[in-house]
């Protein structure tokens, strides 16, 4: 190799090395810059980054709401699964009276950790696409965070959005009733508000892939609920741990449900996901007919605001995976005819 060479390679390392240098310093400027948040306080910036508040009863497994709105750490299979984060999102389609067209996943910026570091231990984020993820699609940009248990409250706000919104999740957490605190449900309630001095026009939507199936297993369903959907994982010969169900309604009578997602590779289905929701759609369909079950399911609530009027939409989980490997000692894992005894079914009125 030549000499011109060498030195060209060295100064193109010394460029990239300076660069790299620079995207650090403007991230430890980022954080050193950063106001100190008073104690039990709300969190704004990057105080955001390494939330997660768990919803869901006491010892019924958890799905954790973070401190930009997008839901984590989804563990109902009776461990931690603390990497899980499914393609599961709510999202705004508005429309002024000018007729500009918004939408935007309701969720705040996502934190750089998980952009640039791998997720559950394999290298599968912004290098490969981030293939498994939404991160792509436009978000609110200021979201503030509140911690009040058993409730959560986020609101999300945008210079660009004309409308502001507050989530607040929370948990069946009752005392002293340790039964009705230990159901595996929780909700999510969005309150929209048209801050602007006409009227909005628009559409809530939550989507969600089957996160209950089992990979391999074409066995998976999903189904159509009064108000929503259920992603459903029926037993699987010699693995009847596998079985489980994860249930999402509305209990608005407008409520819309698709249970048909384009199936595609890739990006396919997300994609023409995306286009429905900015395009102001509200989609109503059955089950495919044939062909593979649908790889998610979602759910469409139209909406109408007046100057400063607010409309709130409740959104309501519950699972049931009703067997599990959890064993006590040492020794291999329970076979089917040793399986742990399915639990009775706790039959309870939606939570309102």
């Amino acid at each position: 190799m030549s000499f011109t060479r060498i030195t060209s390679l060295i100064l193109a390392v010394g460029t990239l090395s300076s660069s790299v240098g620079t995207v650090a310093s403007a991230e430890q400027q980022r954080y050193a810059s950063r106001q100190v948040r008073p104690y039990n306080g709300p969190y704004r910036d990057t105080y955001l980054d390494q939330v997660a508040f768990p919803l869901g009863g006491i010892g019924a497994g958890m799905v954790c709401l973070e401190g930009n709105g997008c839901l984590s750490h989804v563990s109902i299979r009776h461990q931690p699964e603390i990497f899980n984060e499914p393609k599961t999102f709510a999202a705004v389609y508005v429309k002024t009276a000018q007729s500009q067209e918004i939408a935007r996943v309701l969720e705040g910026p996502v934190p750089g950790h998980k952009i640039l570091l791998p997720r559950g231990g394999e290298w599968d984020s912004s290098g490969n696409g981030a293939g498994g993820t939404t991160y792509g699609l436009p978000r609110f940009r200021n979201p503030e965070f509140l911690a009040r248990f058993p409730f959560a409250t986020l609101k999300l706000t945008d210079p660009a959005v004309p409308l502001s919104v507050e989530l607040t999740g929370w948990s069946p957490f009752t005392p002293p009733q340790a039964d009705d605190s230990s159901l595996p449900v929780a909700a999510l309630e969005y309150r929209l508000t048209n801050p602007t001095d006409g009227p909005l026009q628009g559409v809530f939507s939550f989507h969600s892939e089957n996160f209950v199936d089992v990979e391999g297993n074409d066995s998976s369903e999903v189904r159509p609920i009064p108000g929503g959907f259920v992603l459903a994982q029926p037993p699987v010969e010699d693995q009847p741990w596998q079985e489980g169900a994860f249930g999402v309604w509305c209990d608005d009578p407008q409520t819309k449900v698709d249970c048909a997602w384009f199936r595609g590779g890739w990006f396919d289905s997300v994609t023409m996901l995306w286009k429905a929701v900015s395009t102001g759609k509200a989609l109503s369909r059955g089950p495919h007919a044939d062909g593979p079950a649908s790889k998610g399911a979602s759910l469409y609530v139209p909406f109408e605001l007046d100057a400063g009027q607010s409309r709130t939409v409740r959104l309501l989980l519950a699972w049931y995976v009703p067997k599990s490997t959890l064993r006590h000692g040492n020794g291999e894992v329970p076979s089917a005819r040793k399986q742990r005894k399915r639990p009775s079914v706790v039959r309870a009125e939606p939570v309102v």
